[in-house]
């Protein structure tokens, strides 16, 4: 395994703060246009992506955020009426929660979509090759897998 020199710690920083601020541009183009987050925003796509209904756990896999930092964010959609939380009980789990998009939801998620992809195609994909792309997947890939290899 490499060691930790300069260059890979610089690479690391590099990376870190490019991905924040193109976070950051996204989050501001959704705040501009919609008065709406990109935490928000991230978890009606999550949501969508998962099919519309899922648990809260699941959501917050797909997220890749801790299952607590999920709540608050699921209050505040719930509120606006853009999930809805449907509680069941089942032979194994009598506390079952699922939560769901709404019609509204739905809705604000695929119209919101349409300002996200502008965004991203602004400040990330159009700043760079295909070739450039194929290597951060790879990259992303690896990274992502990082647990598995440790």
């Amino acid at each position: 395994m490499p060691r930790l020199d300069a260059t890979r710690l610089g690479a690391w920083r590099d990376l870190s703060s490019g991905i924040a601020e193109v976070t950051r541009l996204v989050h501001d183009d959704l705040i501009a246009e919609w008065d709406i987050p990109l935490g928000w925003f991230d978890v009606l796509a999550a949501l969508q992506r998962l099919g519309g209904r899922a648990r809260p756990t699941a959501v917050a896999a797909e997220l890749r955020l801790p299952p607590s930092s999920l709540s608050r964010r699921l209050d505040r959609l719930e509120e606006e009426g853009w999930i809805a939380r449907h509680r069941h009980c089942d032979d194994h789990d009598h506390r079952s929660v699922e939560v769901e998009l709404t019609r509204r939801g739905r809705n604000l998620w695929r119209e919101m979509n349409v300002t996200y992809r502008r965004s991203v195609q602004q400040h990330f994909a159009a700043r760079l090759s295909d070739d450039e792309i194929a290597t951060l997947v790879d990259v992303a890939g690896r990274l992502s897998g990082s647990d598995d290899e440790a």
